[in-house]
């Protein structure tokens, strides 16, 4: 449903709950006063007739049933309870409401004379209303007429986070959150994905959570950390130790889910959750949506941005962007105010990941001067440290019980997830997990303590304490102070801790604003970025950003180095290019890393080039980063022949990429970065898992 203009008149909000539990009840017991082309609302305060209305109805609980707009066709005033109210004739509805328009009528249909609906105290129903009143009236509804141009279409905005999801769009100059209909109108989409083997289907969102409870290894949460990792990475076969569920290699190599015999790639799991966003906003807006902005940590390398990539892809939508999350929350925050060339530190702890830029805003302009994170650093972190000192807590035997149920653990870090949101605002919160384990007697045995935030605090220290490290490597790679930034913002869940707040305060020097929406304004400033190309398409000024890139790329060199070609902190776009000597008909093949190490080993692989020169001379590797942060290649050989080039997919495998590293061309550079065979094998299989 579009937004209104300026020169319309100002239809009266109207939302009704209505005393239903269900939508199965809401057609059986009110269904005969909907029609094609309007609704009977019963009422003894209705509205005058040619009154413009924007009406919602919900059910008992919030979820909403009809949404659209229209007009008082007349007024019904009956000095009998029930039978007062407006003929509704609708002029707009979204497509969630047309739906429903269709199932009543095909439900109704061949019933002669179906019975009248109850109201909530049993008083007679209100009238049908007359077909001739309410003049069926054409929906607007969404046709595929092939692409849509930009400067026509509305850009989705979405954050897909590790704990939850927000999609947003701009209305009338302002970005505005979108609720979500399976999720009762809540804002946030739970980002998990369960696979229900009874009923031999996906979930996901809260239905996921539910099914999670009981069983954790057919649930999958915090994907987002997986996103784009490789199988043989150290970092995912640290989370395999601990994970209910089972990792298993994808055919490109990268890190996959094993569900009900299959193997589900983690973009799979996020497209489903893209999905959901796309519909909502799609109900909301009551139009087809086709294009959206994703948000990334600022940390992901390129392999993850092409993975997001993909999976916006898979979800139906043509991703226009990818956007640094930190810079989300910069355009959220500037948006409007009209800055005059502020310096700003945007702290991003979430649920997962944790990030910290710093921007300078002047207007509606933003630039990245520098950025930094760990995409292993969130609140997940902080639910399993505090479920551990709880476990902790217990006496030996239970505890040795507990610790052999995964579905067991899971509980106890949902409640110490309950228990550490509590802490924020509170000093003391109850956790209780009852017949958590058995004594020796196989006696159950609950966990029920009362948490002081002192407690939660000294668990977690540690945690705490690297934010603040990555925060002054931030600001040191830039050369600036905490007495040169102008503003710091604390967006992300995790942020609300008071330790948090106050370890930064005392890293800093200064408290951080927290009148930043610390759950939206990812979402927002995606929304803002989406639009702001739509008015460039329409040859209206639009937002200027400029990213930095956030690791260094380079190549693995002989002896298990690697060589830098751009450097962390390059402003964006930009380019290099790496020169090799060749020889006639030979072929090179190197592989391309990611990462702040001096080691290849502990860097992120990206992918495998293999160049074939057709005569002696040099081969030119261009190495080209686009704005958003995306790698391209290209390659020009002796001859002066220029081709695009793309990672050589034979080259995923965990032996592949062994022998990949052994032939690299190029030479160490140093003795830092040389070493023994032995000992670049052993690196070599701490990289790659070998046993």
């Amino acid at each position: 449903m579009t937004s209104e203009s300026s020169n319309e008149p100002r239809k009266v909000p109207l939302r009704i709950r209505l005393p239903f539990a269900t939508e199965d009840e809401f057609i059986e017991r009110y269904g005969v006063n909907v029609t094609r082309g309007g609704i009977f609302i019963a009422t003894k305060h209705g509205k005058p007739e040619g009154t413009q209305l924007s009406i919602e109805l919900v059910l008992q609980d919030g979820v909403r049933l009809m949404r659209g707009e229209g007009v008082v066709q007349k007024l019904l005033v009956d000095e009998q309870l029930g039978k007062s109210g407006m003929l509704v004739r609708f002029t707009r509805i979204d497509t969630r409401t047309k739906g429903l328009i269709d199932l009543i009528l095909e439900r109704r249909e061949g019933v002669k004379n179906p019975e009248p609906p109850v109201s909530a105290a049993s008083q007679p129903p209100p009238p049908q209303a007359p077909a001739s009143r309410l003049t069926p009236v054409p929906v607007p509804v969404p046709q595929k007429k092939g692409p849509i141009a930009l400067g026509d279409d509305v850009v989705l905005g979405i954050d897909l986070g590790t704990t939850t999801c927000r999609a947003a769009v701009v209305i009338d100059g302002t970005p505005r959150l979108v609720p979500i209909a399976s999720e009762r109108g809540a804002f946030a989409l739970p980002a998990i994905v369960a696979y229900d083997l009874a009923k031999d289907r996906l979930l996901i969102g809260s239905a996921a959570r539910k099914h999670r409870v009981d069983h954790p290894e057919q649930a999958v949460i915090g994907f987002k950390r997986l996103m784009g990792r490789r199988a043989q990475s150290k970092k995912v076969r640290e989370l395999a130790k601990v994970s209910p569920y089972t990792f298993a290699s994808d055919p490109e190599g990268d890190v996959g889910i094993e569900l009900a015999g299959r193997v589900f790639s983690i973009a799979e799991f996020a497209s489903h959750l893209l999905k959901e966003l796309k519909n909502a906003a799609q109900d909301f807006l009551g139009r087809e949506l086709t294009r959206a902005v994703l948000c990334v940590p600022a940390w992901y390398t390129d392999h993850q941005r092409a993975a997001v990539l993909t999976s916006g892809q898979l979800a139906g939508l043509d991703v226009v962007s990818i956007l640094n999350e930190p810079s989300a929350v910069a355009l959220a925050f500037g948006f409007g105010r009209g800055l005059a060339r502020k310096r700003v530190l945007v702290y991003d702890l979430g649920g997962g990941t944790f990030d910290a830029s710093v921007v300078e805003i002047t207007g509606d302009d933003l630039e990245a001067v520098s950025t930094g994170g760990d995409n292993f650093l969130g609140g997940m972190d902080f639910d399993a440290r505090l479920a551990d000192a709880l476990i902790g807590t217990m006496d030996e035997g239970p505890k040795s019980q507990l610790l052999q149920s995964r579905m067991t653990i899971e509980r106890v870090r949902d409640a110490a997830e309950v228990a550490k949101i509590s802490l924020s605002d509170k000093v003391l919160a109850p956790v209780h997990v009852p017949f958590a384990t058995t004594d020796g007697n196989g006696n159950p045995v609950d966990l029920k303590v009362e948490v002081e935030r002192g407690f939660l605090e000294s668990a977690t220290q540690d945690l705490v304490e690297r934010t603040g490290q990555v925060t002054q490597a931030v600001l040191d790679a830039a050369k600036l102070t905490p007495q040169s930034l102008d503003e710091v913002l604390l967006v992300g869940g995790q942020s609300r801790a008071p330790a948090v707040r106050q370890h930064l305060e005392r890293v800093l020097g200064r408290a951080g604003r927290t009148d930043v929406d610390p759950a939206g304004a990812v979402a927002l400033g995606a929304a803002l970025l989406g639009h702001s190309l739509v008015q460039k398409e329409r040859g209206k000024r639009g937002l200027s950003l400029a990213e930095v890139l956030s690791s260094p790329i380079g190549v693995a060199v002989k002896g298990g180095g690697f060589r830098r070609i751009l450097e962390r902190n390059t402003r964006l776009p930009a380019e290099k290019s790496l020169t090799l000597p060749v020889l006639a008909q030979q072929t090179l093949k190197f592989a391309v890393m990611q990462g702040t190490s001096v080691r290849a080993e502990e860097n992120e692989y990206l992918g495998a080039l293999s160049l074939q020169s057709e005569r002696a001379g040099e081969m030119n590797v261009r190495f080209a980063v686009s704005a958003d942060g995306r790698l391209h290649l290209s390659a020009t050989t002796p001859t002066g022949k220029r081709a695009e080039i793309q990672f050589a997919t034979s080259e995923a495998s965990e032996a592949a990429q062994e022998a990949l590293l052994l032939e690299s061309p190029l030479p160490g550079e140093d003795d830092a970065t040389r070493s023994s065979k032995s000992g670049l094998f052993g690196g070599l299989k701490r990289l790659f898992g070998s046993k």
